[in-house]
C-alpha cells in the first residue's frame, strides 16, 4: 500500500499529529510505503518517528501550503502571510497539477494531510481517498483576515472542500469548509526516554522546560531568570537575541540548564523531568502536557485566530496560567508558574488513541 502524506511545515504541531498516526498505520500494514511531503528537517520526521526505524519513508522537502509567516513563535507578519499566500494560489492550478504527477508517479493509494490545500483536488483528480487530520486549517486561518470573496479565500475553499473526511483530535478549531468530518480523541507524542540526567536529579526545586517550538524563541531577559534560584530552567536553543549563544554556559544565571533535542531526546522525553512547560499555545506542546500531565505557564499569542480556541482550553480544563508578553519580555514568570504548579484542576482522563482510531479509519478507506 502506497500512504503519500502531505504535512504543513508551519510549526511542529502539524508533524506531532502526524506522525503517531503513521507508526500506528506501519503497525498495521508492515509493507506501506510512504511517500512524505513536507519542507520540515528530515532529521525532525524521523525523530517525530523514533523507535520505529523499520517504517522507511521517501521525503520531498518542497512546501505543500503557505501557512503563515512567523516573525517569532509568538508573532505572526500578517501582511507577510497574506502576500506569499496570493501569489502561491495565484500559481493554484499549477500546483494542482504538479501534485497529480507526484502521486501517479508513486501508485499512491491513500492521501493524507495535515493541512496542505494541494492534497485533496490532486487526489480527487485520480480518486484517490484523501484524508485531512488537523486541527486548524489555512480557510479558516486566513478567514479571520479576509473577506469571504477574497481570492484566497475562495480559492482554500474550493481546495479543502475535495476532502473525502476530516478528522479532528481534541482542541480543533471550528472548520465548517470541510463537508464531513468525524472527531477523534487525542493524539500524542508518549516518552520514550525516561532516564533524567543526574543534574536534573540532584535538583531539589522546581524546574521549568521553556519551550517555543520551531518557529524561533520570542525575546526575554535571560539574566533576570537569576530572580528565581528556586526553579531550574531548561532551555533549548539558547538565541543570540537573548545576549547569550548556547556555548557561553558561563555567562549564564546557574539555574540554567541548556538542552538540546535530538531522536533520543524529544521535547516529551523532557516533561517527564519537570514541573511545569513554559510554551506558546499550540497543539503540539499542548498535547504532550496533557499525555505526560505536565502543568503549563503559556505567553499569549493574540493575533493568531487559533489562540482564542486554545485559551478556552487552557482556562477552562488544564491546569494552566497565563502571561502577557511584556512580563515574559522582562522575565516576570514566577508568578505564572507558580499558578500552574499549584493549580487545583487535572487534565481531562484519556480513554483512547486516538493515533490508533485515526489509523483504523484511514486504512479501512
Amino acid at each position: 500500500m502506497n500512504i503519500a502524506v502531505y504535512i504543513s511545515g508551519h510549526g511542529f504541531g502539524h508533524l506531532s499529529q502526524v506522525a503517531p498516526v503513521l507508526k500506528q498505520i506501519h503497525r498495521l500494514k508492515p509493507d506501506c510505503k510512504f511517500l512524505i511531503r513536507c519542507t520540515l528537517p528530515a532529521q525532525e520526521i524521523r525523530s517525530q518517528l523514533h523507535m520505529q526505524p523499520e517504517l522507511i519513508f521517501t521525503l520531498q522537502n518542497k512546501a505543500v501550503d503557505m501557512g503563515v509567516m512567523q516573525i517569532n513563535a509568538v508573532e505572526e507578519d500578517r501582511d507577510g502571510s497574506i502576500q506569499r499566500m496570493r501569489a502561491w494560489v495565484d500559481d493554484f492550478n499549477a500546483h494542482i497539477q504538479q501534485e497529480i504527477t507526484w502521486l501517479r508517479a508513486f501508485q499512491a493509494s491513500l492521501v493524507i494531510s495535515d493541512i496542505s490545500p494541494l492534497a485533496f483536488p490532486a487526489a480527487k483528480a485520480l480518486n484517490i481517498p484523501a484524508i485531512g487530520l488537523a486541527t486548524l486549517d489555512w480557510h479558516s486561518i486566513y478567514s479571520h483576515w479576509l473577506d469571504a470573496d477574497d481570492p484566497i479565500i475562495r480559492t482554500l475553499a474550493t481546495a479543502y472542500s475535495a476532502c473525502d473526511l476530516l478528522l479532528t483530535p481534541p482542541m480543533a478549531m471550528d472548520m465548517p469548509v470541510f463537508p464531513i468530518q468525524q472527531q477523534i480523541p487525542l493524539i500524542a507524542a508518549q516518552p520514550i526516554n525516561k532516564t533524567a540526567p543526574l543534574t536534573l536529579s540532584h535538583h531539589t526545586g522546581n524546574k521549568a522546560l521553556v519551550l517555543f517550538g520551531g518557529c524561533g524563541n520570542p525575546p526575554y531577559d535571560i539574566d533576570a531568570l537569576a530572580s528565581m534560584p528556586d526553579w531550574l530552567f531548561l532551555i533549548p536553543d539558547i538565541a543570540p537575541h537573548n545576549n547569550q549563544h548556547s556555548d557561553q554556559r558561563s555567562n549564564m544565571p546557574e539555574n540554567i540548564y541548556p538542552i538540546q533535542f535530538s531522536a533520543d531526546l524529544r521535547p516529551v522525553d523532557a516533561m517527564q523531568w519537570v514541573d511545569v512547560v513554559l510554551c506558546k499555545p499550540g497543539y503540539g506542546v499542548l498535547s504532550e502536557c496533557w499525555a505526560t500531565a505536565t502543568p503549563i505557564a503559556w505567553l499569549e499569542r493574540p493575533d493568531f485566530p487559533e489562540f482564542p480556541m486554545l485559551k478556552t482550553w487552557l482556562d477552562t480544563l488544564f491546569p494552566a496560567s497565563g502571561m502577557n508578553r511584556t512580563d515574559f519580555q522582562h522575565g516576570h514568570w514566577q508568578a505564572a508558574l507558580d499558578k500552574a504548579i499549584n493549580h487545583k484542576r487535572n487534565f481531562p482522563a484519556l480513554q483512547h488513541d486516538g493515533a490508533a482510531i485515526a489509523a483504523d479509519i484511514m486504512l479501512k478507506g
